[in-house]
């Protein structure tokens, strides 16, 4: 794991202490969360060049929960773009299991505590210790479980603030469908047909790597409702596009597959980016 080169222990619960700036590079912060408990990090990197008002981009890790390790991927491109970096970390000890993390709790809590609500308040944290104080919308990119985050935040909460969003190598989706039970589906949550349609017109993308097809991988979900969407990730997240496009109101979700490529954030990553900023 690379060395974190300037980390921030920003209370940022405690607004009368005096505050650190971010500096220009990658830096660490934590926050007060109320789906956390208690503080959550951000890991964060900022362009030398970027001010307040710029550009936001937000990358949301996989199951490992190496939110670090996506800061380090995505740095340069955040430097490419000029772009705020900000990387929250849903650590398995605050958000244990895929339910805490990639299904929001939304089974188990009221919906003001479900953890897709972590994300806006990360970025209007990360903002305000940039010395932000705008309340602009930002880019969402998820990976793998992140990827389950990401559209399920669109899905169930209408996206919370992202412009645009790239949804990459899920493992298995919520269809947009009322009639299957959540996580598989949207049944049981209370979610109306408006919603859904808001949703779908939304300018998401499903991107793929096209070797992001085996069936035996060990992260894999194999249910039974999981299995009935695809074999393997790649199946999955082409019937998952299918069926958006077929859900009788208009769609604007994208699919995009990445050659070469397969259960790969870092491969990911420069084509989702082209789809963010372009």
């Amino acid at each position: 794991m690379p060395i974190d080169r300037r980390v921030l222990l920003m209370g940022l619960a405690a607004p009368a202490l005096a505050q650190a700036p971010m500096p220009a590079g990658s830096s660490r912060m934590v926050f007060a969360e109320p789906t956390a408990t208690g503080d959550m990090p951000i890991w964060l990197h900022k362009p030398a060049a970027w001010r307040p008002g710029g550009t936001v981009l937000v990358a949301l890790h996989g199951a490992s929960r190496n939110a670090d390790g996506y800061r380090d991927t995505w740095a340069p491109i955040a430097d490419a773009r000029n772009a705020l970096l900000v990387c929250p970390e849903f650590s398995h000890a605050q958000y244990p299991g895929s339910d805490a993390y990639n299904e929001g709790r939304a089974r188990h809590v009221p919906r003001e505590q479900w953890t897709f609500h972590a994300l806006p308040r990360a970025v209007a944290a990360a903002r305000r210790a940039a010395g932000d104080n705008s309340t602009g919308g930002y880019l969402l990119y998820g990976h793998s479980a992140g990827s389950q985050f990401v559209h399920r935040t669109l899905l169930l909460c209408g996206g919370l603030g992202a412009t645009r969003i790239v949804a990459a190598n899920a493992g298995f989706y919520s269809w947009p469908d009322r009639s299957i039970a959540y996580p598989y589906g949207l049944g049981g949550l209370d979610l109306d047909a408006a919603a859904l349609r808001a949703a779908l017109a939304f300018p998401l993308t499903v991107l793929l790597g096209e070797e992001d097809n085996d069936p035996a991988h060990p992260q894999l979900r194999r249910s039974a409702p999981a299995m009935r969407q695809g074999a393997h990730r790649l199946e999955r997240g082409r019937n998952f596009h299918a069926a958006a496009m077929a859900a009788g109101v208009p769609c604007n979700w994208g699919l995009g597959t990445v050659p070469g490529v397969a259960h790969s954030n870092a491969g990911m990553a420069e084509r989702a980016a082209a789809i963010l900023f372009g």
